[in-house]
Order: structure tokens, then sequence, then C-alpha cells
């Protein structure tokens, strides 16, 4: 792979694959996304490498790919813009599935087999995800100070505190601390949730980064409804004076769809 990368570096074209955007229903003109095919991105829809994006169709689905050099892209940021701005181009006038990550076929005859032999199962996501889009909702703690303030108002903790604090006391008490933090952090997230959440079918909960952050979850709503959600967040926000809550998307179905294919 790096001997691919130092050739693409310096300039020669060397292409080995087809990278997978995502898929969609209809069979579409190879050139859609082109300004020839009347791309709304003015022809500048491009993948992985600034190869253009096209269609490979099969029966009544296409797949949107790029020409690349390489046979697996480490997980870099550009890289990972690369795949996903077609995807969010097609986005605007399509229902989506999004590949993975990193998802690399031989040829277009190799996209085609995969297309036809997974024919029912995308079908079926295509279905269950029509009119659907992905928002996002985070929920931070701006202030740590305050938060471990209230914390210190807990009697059982304000108990062990007053008792004589050998060494392995204080890692009790430490310990404890960090339990009280944690269900803090998950009754506010679920209290968020369950005041947001009616307007999801659908949610995923992901990792939480740093002390600070309560909430790092995916919405699976209906397209038009963002503007809403996010009209309700602010209305949230004004419960939880204490929290900062930031929407974003929409999104293509990360979090819900990542489709992946096999060649062996």
């Amino acid at each position: 792979m790096l001997e691919k990368q130092q050739k693409m570096s310096n300039g020669v074209s060397n292409i080995t694959g087809k990278y997978l955007h995502c898929i969609i229903k209809g069979k579409v003109p190879k050139d859609r996304f082109s300004a020839k095919g009347g791309s709304a991105s003015g022809g500048n829809l491009v993948g992985l490498e600034g190869n253009a994006a096209y269609a490979v169709n099969q029966g009544n689905l296409s797949c949107i790919v790029s020409d690349t050099s390489c046979d697996h892209y480490p997980l870099w940021r550009e890289h990972i813009i690369a795949h996903q701005k077609p995807i969010e181009e097609v986005m605007k006038h399509y229902d989506v599935l999004p590949f993975s990550f990193s998802n690399i076929a031989n040829t277009e005859d190799q996209i085609k087999k995969i297309l036809k032999e997974r024919r029912a199962e995308f079908e079926e996501l295509l279905q269950k995800f029509k009119g659907k889009t992905e928002v996002g909702l985070k929920a931070f703690w701006p202030n740590m100070q305050f938060i471990f303030q209230e914390i210190a108002k807990n009697p059982e903790l304000q108990r062990l505190k007053k008792t004589h604090l050998t060494y392995q006391r204080k890692i009790a008490v430490g310990e404890f601390i960090g339990k009280l933090l944690e269900k803090r952090k998950q009754d506010e997230a679920q209290n968020i949730i369950k005041a947001i959440g009616d307007l999801a079918e659908e949610l995923k909960e992901q990792q939480l980064f740093g002390e600070n952050m309560i909430l790092n979850a995916a919405f699976l709503i209906k397209k038009g409804g963002e503007d809403e959600f996010s009209r309700r967040a602010g209305i949230l926000a004004q419960s939880f004076p204490n929290t900062k809550l930031n929407c974003s998307g929409p999104f293509p179905l990360y979090n819900f769809v990542g489709l992946k294919i096999s060649l062996n």
C-alpha cells in the first residue's frame, strides 16, 4: 500500500479498484453526479484521491463509487471526509445506504455481482430507511466544579469524609465519588433522551469522550424533521441550565447502516 501511496504522491495514476461510497435505489446514468449529468455539486463530486464519483448499475440498484489506487486506507481525517462527501451529496437527492469506511472492490463487474447477490438485503434496508435521516445530539457539563460541588452534598459521601481517612479509605472515597458522578451522568442523559426521544424512531448511544460529556447519541428521524428536533433541543436546554446541548446533522445513516463487502 505504501508503494501505491508513493505513486499517488508522485502524480502517477495507478487505478486498481473501486471505492464504495453508498447504494441508492434506481438505475441512474453513470455520470448522474457529474456536471454533464446535472449534478447539484457542479461536477465536483469526488471521492478518494480526487477521482470523480460515478454510478455502477445492476437491476434497480446503483452503487456510487470512485476509482482508487489503494486496496485500503488508514483512518485519517482527509480520507474520512473523502469517503463521506459523495454520500452526503447524493443524500440530497436519494435515500442512501452508506458503506462503512474503506470498502473497496476490484472491478465494476464485482460490484454488479454484489448488488445482484445481495439485492433482497439492500432493497429491504432501502424500504426500512425510506425517508429517514440521522441527527446527532451531544450533551456536556461545561462547569465540572459545579457538578463536584453538587455531588459533595451526598449524605453518604459526607459521612465517609468525616471518618478517619486512611489510605484505603481515601481510595474508597474516590471510588464512591466516581460512582456518584457516573450515576448523575446516566440519570441526566436518560432524562434528556426521554424528553426528546419521541421525535426519533430509533437511537444509538455512542462512546463518551472526556469527563464532562454525558450524552453522545444518534437519532433516526423522518426527513424534514430536523428543524423540529433542533427546536425541541433548544427548549430542552432551558430545563438543564448546567448542561450544554449540541445538535448536528442531518447525516446519512452512518450509525444505523454500515454496509460492508467480503471478497473472500
